[in-house]
């Protein structure tokens, strides 16, 4: 098992379709667990969060994570690989609501459907992902855990 670069960590959550395990914060404390799609900001910050780029989902607004996030903005992402040698990332940080323009929304909506639609269904899913009611997320980073090849042999 080996700790993973920053430049890893920003490869491993972008690759594939790997989905994030968000967790929230409910009213009575307890966890509220969802798969999410996201993608990372094209628009790089500096500092140290450990990928330097926020992560992105969209949701309705009256989901149960956008009540959460609203109401106690800590969250916890976890993105993992299944397969040997298996890896993951965690990522602890927090989230904001953005009730933003249609174009803006349709602009991240479709961008994280290419990656998990294809590009062929990216501008349907987009357009699916930000209609009214729609808002978009983003997560800011505070610490980061990630490991890589769990299972080697070193």
């Amino acid at each position: 098992m080996a700790e993973m670069s920053k430049k890893e960590i920003r490869k491993f959550l972008m690759q594939g379709t790997f989905t994030g395990k968000l967790t929230t914060v409910k009213k009575d404390g307890s966890c509220h667990i969802v798969p999410i799609w996201f993608v990372l900001d094209d628009g790089i910050r500096r500092g140290g969060s450990g990928i330097g780029q926020d992560i992105i989902f969209t949701t309705d607004g009256t989901s149960v994570k956008a009540k959460n996030i609203q109401r106690d903005n800590r969250v916890s992402i976890c993105v993992d690989d299944q397969t040997p040698p298996f890896s993951f990332v965690i990522v602890y940080g927090t989230a904001r609501i953005h009730h933003c323009t249609q174009n803006e929304l349709f602009k991240f909506a479709t961008k994280i459907a290419q990656r998990y639609m294809g590009k062929d269904n990216a501008e349907r899913y987009g357009r699916r992902n930000s209609n009214e009611g729609e808002v978009l997320v983003r997560i800011k980073p505070t610490r980061i855990l990630a490991e890589k090849d769990i299972a080697g042999w070193d």
